[in-house]
């Protein structure tokens, strides 16, 4: 299995049916946590005696919250569950999703996932420039070839998304932005637009702007913290708009009652999920 263990942990939540595995890679960051843990959810209907038989990636961040409670200190996605209930009312036939593990810190996430080419307003300035840039070549220049090595996946861009919240959802965003030719849609949770300045925003929107770049889909609740994600998300939609994007390219789902959290978002991901494979 090229390195790749059964996640064995008790106690779980994942499905009998489907299996994760886990890999730890060396990643060469900005920051101290340099061995990064890397999760695989294989579906139920993944045969390893049939190579014919492949699926489709998600490649998604904070990789100890997707599929465990017991791994994650605020709750999980759900991601197993979900993909499970729709193999099971036949409205795909499953995905392989790769969870990212981040960084312990929250500072070193937050850094980790920040472009380089945003500023942070100064209310919310972390004292240096991000360096997502690195944890995007770590994921399509390390992991994915990896992953492709190792299990029946489909590997062209048509059949690869990536999903992320909070600082994933930003980093979600840029990997759609600096990787059209690997991705064919991004999953963007309560996306904090908000730490960044609109100026820098929109100045590398702009700079990176056309209509085939991959497909961003936007979910954004209304409720305590959540309210903060608000206004910058929708601001980005409408700027997406005003360049010629349509509604077919992009969406974004609100919920007023929803709070910024794990429980919300395993909520709204299959959704999304649904709108993609329509």
């Amino acid at each position: 299995m090229n390195g790749y263990k059964l996640w064995e942990k008790k106690p779980n939540t994942i499905f009998e049916g489907g299996k994760v595995f886990t890999k730890t890679f060396y990643f060469e960051t900005n920051n101290e946590y340099k061995n990064r843990l890397v999760r695989v959810y294989l579906p139920s209907t993944y045969d390893f005696d049939n190579p014919n038989k492949r699926y489709k990636t998600i490649y998604m961040l904070d990789g100890k919250n997707l599929f465990d409670d017991y791994t994650s200190f605020v709750g999980e996605w759900k991601i197993d569950e979900s993909i499970e209930e729709m193999i099971d009312k036949k409205e795909n036939d499953g995905y392989i999703v790769i969870g990212i593990d981040a960084p312990n810190k929250d500072i070193d996430r937050s850094l980790e996932m920040s472009p380089d080419i945003l500023d942070f307003k100064k209310e919310y300035d972390l004292g240096t420039k991000g360096y997502a840039s690195l944890l995007g070549k770590f994921i399509f220049e390390v992991v994915k070839p990896d992953i492709d090595k190792t299990f029946y996946t489909l590997r062209e861009k048509e059949y690869t998304g990536v999903g992320g919240s909070s600082m994933g959802g930003i980093m979600s965003f840029y990997l759609g932005m600096e990787y059209p030719d690997k991705i064919k849609y991004c999953l963007n949770f309560s996306p904090a637009f908000f730490l960044f300045t609109w100026e820098s925003i929109e100045k590398y929107i702009k700079g990176k702007i056309q209509l085939d770049l991959p497909k961003q889909y936007f979910y954004v609740g209304g409720e305590g913290f959540e309210r903060k994600f608000v206004d910058s998300t929708i601001r980005v939609f409408d700027l997406f708009l005003s360049y010629g994007w349509t509604k077919e390219n992009m969406k974004v789902l609100y919920d007023s009652e929803k709070e910024h959290n794990e429980k919300a978002w395993s909520l709204y991901f299959p959704l999304l999920l649904k709108g993609i494979d329509q």
